[in-house]
């Protein structure tokens, strides 16, 4: 005779320990190098690989996993019902429709078995809540994988200061100034070092005629991968190329009134360079910060305002003229959106690494 037993047992999992997930993006608007994006999670390890528009291999990342971070994973899964969810989901009828953004597919593979659920185009709001959360943690998964210590960071930046000509040629006292790691990917830490030359000038001055004056710098560099990927010192001098920065725009010239390159308060602040960050469907860092209630505003702000409330408080980044204009403005297609701004040359750097380019 069978007996049944109710409220005695705990529910097991219905996802077995044993399975992998993966997290699979593709197409959109991104680095042609980065066009397939696939994080790969089982028990021992997070894999994150990037492929370019053919499909070629481009880069791999790799950090361990244990069995109790994966059991909560799992179980993120089984309590948002993963398994019985829709094998896809797309806009519904009065929903906005955003482009540029991609394809995302969640796969979960327990042996021959796969269930594979599809967001075309990759959207929060065209999900469900459980499947928002899904995301969610993988996204936090992947920044992880892409992720290195500070600690690491300060130490190859250091390492390659006193290394470089100018501060090996007559430097000391270099100290960290401040530390910022940018939202992109792969993870980028920007960090500031000053530090003193006992005469002018940048670079190895071997055989130069030089001024024999104690001279304060400041050192702006950007490690990515482990790599240093930008180095400028006092805004004026790249240390990576050993050539002076390039002057994009002379905000000297005072003579033609109409000359729109001339920014109220920042002539004496350097030359400005104008930049740009495409709108897609996704909400943007700035969008992010103020739902989170980081900042607070008496009424509304407007896009304007709060991007140059966002990068002023978050990045220390000063902006100018920040405007929402429509691509063919700009003689791109008409059915995309830019906002356009000017930035210090010196924050130029800073700025692409944050998702900006250069208006061209």
């Amino acid at each position: 005779m069978l007996t049944f037993v109710s409220g005695c047992t705990e529910k097991q999992p219905d996802i077995s320990e044993d399975a992998t997930i993966i997290h699979k993006t593709y197409g959109g608007f991104t680095l042609r190098e980065m066009q397939m994006q696939e994080l790969t999670i089982n028990n021992t390890a997070v894999v994150f690989t990037t492929s370019d528009t053919e499909g070629n291999f481009m880069k791999k990342y790799e950090k361990p996993f244990n069995d109790t971070a994966f059991k909560e994973l799992i179980n993120l899964f089984d309590e948002n019902k993963f398994l019985e969810m829709n094998d896809s989901y797309a806009p519904q009828e009065g929903q906005p429709i955003v482009t540029d953004v991609g394809t995302l597919e969640i796969s979960l593979i327990e042996g021959n078995n796969t269930k594979t659920v599809k967001v075309d185009p990759y959207y929060s709001d065209y999900m469900p809540e459980g499947l928002q959360k899904i995301d969610s943690k993988l996204l936090e998964l992947r920044e992880y994988t892409l992720s290195f210590p500070p600690q690491e960071a300060e130490m190859i930046a250091r390492t390659w200061i006193e290394s470089a000509p100018t501060y090996s040629y007559d430097g000391f006292d270099l100290k960290l100034e401040n530390h910022e790691i940018l939202e992109t990917i792969p993870e980028q830490h920007f960090l500031t070092y000053t530090f003193t030359s006992r005469q002018g000038g940048y670079g190895n001055r071997t055989g130069q005629m030089t001024t024999q004056a104690l001279t304060p710098h400041r050192i702006e560099i950007i490690v990515s991968e482990k790599n240093i990927t930008s180095a400028v010192i006092d805004g004026e001098w790249d240390e990576l190329s050993q050539q002076p920065v390039p002057k994009e725009f002379d905000t000297n010239n005072t003579n033609d009134a109409n000359d729109t390159n001339i920014t109220t308060g920042a002539n004496a602040e350097g030359n400005l360079v104008e930049i740009e960050y495409k709108i897609t469907g996704e909400k943007t860092p700035w969008d992010k910060w103020y739902e989170e209630g980081n900042i607070k505003f008496i009424k509304a702000p407007t896009p304007s305002e709060l991007i140059t409330t966002y990068y002023g408080t978050v990045h220390n980044i000063e902006l100018y003229e920040v405007n929402e204009t429509a691509g063919c403005d700009l003689s791109y297609s008409c059915n995309e959106s830019y906002y356009v701004a000017k930035v210090k040359t010196n924050d130029f750097e800073k700025m692409k690494a944050l998702g900006w380019t250069d208006l061209q």
